[in-house]
């Protein structure tokens, strides 16, 4: 969750507010005048919500190949109202195809597929603390955690 102002609030979801969209790869911007398409798309892990669960996105972008930087593997995607920017993702490249000879698209997965399986705690030793716990789902899943 994400603070933000009052009047980000008000012009959210109204359909004459231009939300601004800014998408890096590999830390380079994509210039808008290259991006032809932008959608997110959610997935709940076995399709099950519950509180205390966060589903995993995936994005998929169409661009001019003029915009595509020479090496890429991470994409970042952040959005806005009237400079107010707020970060919708970070994604691993999945997928690129030639959509035709002037366009690629691009499909990118978020760190949280990364969760996607069957997690073996028996090696701990208990009793355990939860940050262990956590310590060792994210160790064995890959992923960085940070305090």
């Amino acid at each position: 969750m994400y603070n933000v102002s009052q009047n980000f609030k008000n012009k959210a979801y109204l359909d004459s507010t231009k939300h601004l969209l800014k998408v890096y790869i590999d830390g380079q911007e994509i210039k808008g005048k290259y991006i032809y398409y932008f959608a997110v798309e959610f997935d709940l892990f076995d399709d099950k919500f519950c509180f205390g669960a966060t589903p995993s996105a995936q994005i998929e972008l169409k661009i001019d190949k003029k915009g595509l930087p020479s090496t890429y593997s991470e994409i970042y995607v952040e959005t806005g109202i009237d400079n107010e920017i707020i970060p919708i993702g970070t994604y691993r490249l999945e997928e690129i195809k030639k959509t035709d000879n002037y366009t690629v698209t691009i499909k990118g997965l978020d760190y949280m597929t990364k969760f996607e399986y069957k997690y073996n705690g028996s090696q701990i030793t208990f009793p355990a603390t939860l940050k262990q716990v956590l310590q060792d789902i994210c160790l064995k899943a890959g992923v960085e955690l940070r305090f």
